[in-house]
């Protein structure tokens, strides 16, 4: 039943960092490659006299403010969003920034732990939009909204997937061209995002060019996802 199935939300299965056997993966996962990027990014700007020192006091800083973060996120991700206790975890992560001097940067880093399994190209333009100033302080009700945009977003994914198993053998481009176009109207009109089997229903029924060529499940959920994010307003 496809519509069983886009209500399941509260379903995790997350593998550990561990568990990853790819290098590429690991270092992505884990954050090594952002880290690494970062710090080469300070080197080439500032050129300091002594390289290996800036490493170091560069990296002691980080393992503190990297550790906050951990905290805050594995707060936030304790339980799922729709759950009473999430608005409680959410206030409990913000105190920890805010005890650490909560701005822009910390909440930035944040998110971007929060993007980490989504589509690096869906994860790149939701931190565009919610994203704040380095330096600018983050009251509380846009760092729930934030962090909960993303968690959402994760469902969305999730989703997708499922639904992109389900539909099967008339899972083509013309359909989901078709779906996609009428998500987004409904999503306009309404302010809903909602992937409904009647949706699904008027979409087959619309499809031009039906059963001429089958979308990857890779696209068809950076499609549906590319969707929500449109849906986002950003903030002033």
């Amino acid at each position: 039943n496809l519509l069983h199935l886009l209500r399941m939300m509260n379903k995790k299965e997350k593998s550990t960092i561990e568990k990853i056997s790819d290098p590429e993966e690991y270092f992505e996962k884990s954050g090594v490659n952002n880290a690494m990027r970062d710090v080469i990014s300070l080197l080439v700007e500032n050129r300091p006299k002594d390289p290996i020192a800036f490493l170091s006091q560069h990296f002691g800083s980080f393992v503190e403010e990297v550790s906050v973060i951990v905290r805050a996120q594995r707060l936030v991700c304790l339980t799922h969003h729709s759950r009473p206790a999430f608005s409680d975890n959410v206030i409990s992560a913000y105190k920890i920034l805010r005890d650490k001097g909560l701005t822009g940067k910390l909440h930035n880093e944040l998110l971007k732990g929060l993007c980490n399994g989504l589509p690096p190209i869906i994860a790149e333009r939701l931190l565009e939009k919610l994203n704040c100033k380095e330096l600018d302080a983050v009251p509380h009700q846009l760092f729930y909204n934030n962090v909960l945009t993303c968690l959402v977003c994760h469902d969305y994914k999730k989703h997708s997937e499922l639904l992109y198993r389900e539909l099967g053998s008339v899972c083509d481009r013309g359909v989901c061209e078709a779906l996609f176009q009428l998500l987004a109207e409904h999503t306009e009109s309404s302010n809903k995002y909602e992937l409904s089997s009647s949706l699904i229903a008027r979409a087959i029924s619309s499809a031009n060019n039906y059963g001429q060529q089958f979308i990857s499940s890779e696209e068809f959920v950076i499609s549906a996802l590319d969707t929500y994010v449109d849906m986002l307003q950003t903030p002033p």
